[in-house]
């Protein structure tokens, strides 16, 4: 259905606090729009925490150039939704996630059908047919760009042409896109893709999700805020005892192309840490991370264990992570935006 303007803005900031509270998203990677007629849409800003999004935040953007109006910069992946509104006239809302299992399985590069087998993923294992009427008959891959560009709008819409009816798409390397009439429609289909998408994740692996994690430790430290980490996947990739690239682009933007994998006695590099911040793997001991503050330290520690998770499956089936390039620019850009958003004001980091 179409909305009136107070409507959508009422129902686009409940849909932004859900982000936060579901786990579909770390911090504020993502975003969310909703139609509000067949030339307009309204979508959430660039460079604003949802926890404190007010209706004023929103921005009015039209579908034919990505034109509005005002100083609040849109969502740098407007284009992407644009792209949804003119090619699937029937959807009026969408979520752009960054959740763990859909963003893991999004390395692999693949479409995952949901009505027939493909290898060791018979559709039977994988979906059942309530889930497979809120997902369509597929699961599409649009393959990597690098986020907020043109080409990686470029590769959804060649995606969404290609599987016309599909309510979901992974973005490799990315996220998730999930659509559909509603708000309602849009978040079923966020949460059953997160499901489907672990159990493609534990039948490509071969092996149960790890679960074993021990105590997370944290405090403030004399220039900034310091986690010492052990969960699931974290501690997976500590035990290989290896440095591990980024596979994912929010990794990517954070670290560069690869985080470093030390022993737990190397005080010199230990102590650069504490200097500069940043994130590490501890030999047999999961990672530390420094950063300014609880929030930035916490948003570090999870965008790492999901980065871990989307390793774990990449080292098994020999998917490639993000190349180095592409990973430097991912870095170069996140650093300048944050830092313009620090003078701004604004701390958090919205696509």
């Amino acid at each position: 259905m179409i909305y009136q303007k107070k409507q959508a803005e009422e129902i686009l900031l409940k849909a932004c606090r859900e982000l936060v509270d579901s786990g579909l998203i770390a911090r504020t990677w993502g975003n969310v729009s909703i139609r509000l007629s067949k030339d307009l849409f309204l979508i959430t800003p660039s460079g604003r925490a949802y926890e404190t999004l007010e209706a004023s935040d929103l921005v009015t953007v039209k579908i034919r150039d990505l034109s509005y109006k005002g100083d609040i910069k849109p969502s740098s992946e407007k284009e992407i939704h644009a792209s949804v509104y003119k090619l699937r006239p029937e959807v009026d809302f969408i979520v752009h996630t960054h959740q763990p299992n859909a963003s893991a399985v999004s390395v692999l590069g693949e479409d995952f059908p949901l009505t027939e087998s493909n290898g060791n993923l018979r559709a039977e294992r994988i979906v059942t047919s309530e889930e497979r009427e809120s997902l369509g008959t597929i699961i599409p891959t649009a393959q990597y760009g690098i986020s907020s560009t043109k080409p990686l709008a470029a590769n959804v819409r060649r995606a969404i042409r290609r599987n016309p009816d599909a309510n979901v798409f992974l973005m490799k390397s990315h996220g998730a896109l999930c659509f559909g009439a509603d708000y309602e429609e849009a978040f079923k289909a966020a949460y059953t893709l997160e499901k489907v998408c672990g159990r493609i994740f534990e039948i490509r692996c071969g092996c149960k999700m790890p679960t074993e994690s021990g105590a997370l430790l944290e405090g403030e430290i004399d220039k900034g805020y310091m986690i010492h980490v052990r969960t699931p996947f974290i501690m997976a990739m500590s035990r290989r005892g290896k440095s591990i690239s980024a596979y994912l682009d929010d990794q990517a933007q954070i670290s560069g192309a690869v985080i470093r994998c030390i022993e737990p006695g190397n005080r010199e590099f230990l102590k650069g840490l504490a200097e500069d911040g940043g994130s590490v793997l501890l030999k047999n001991d999961g990672a530390l991370i420094i950063a300014a503050d609880k929030d930035e330290a916490h948003a570090a520690a999870t965008v790492l264990e999901k980065n871990c998770q989307a390793a774990f499956l990449a080292l098994k089936k020999g998917a490639k992570p993000v190349d180095r390039a592409s990973a430097e620019l991912e870095h170069a850009f996140y650093i300048r935006k944050y830092a313009k958003r620090k003078e701004e004001g604004h701390a958090e980091k919205t696509n």
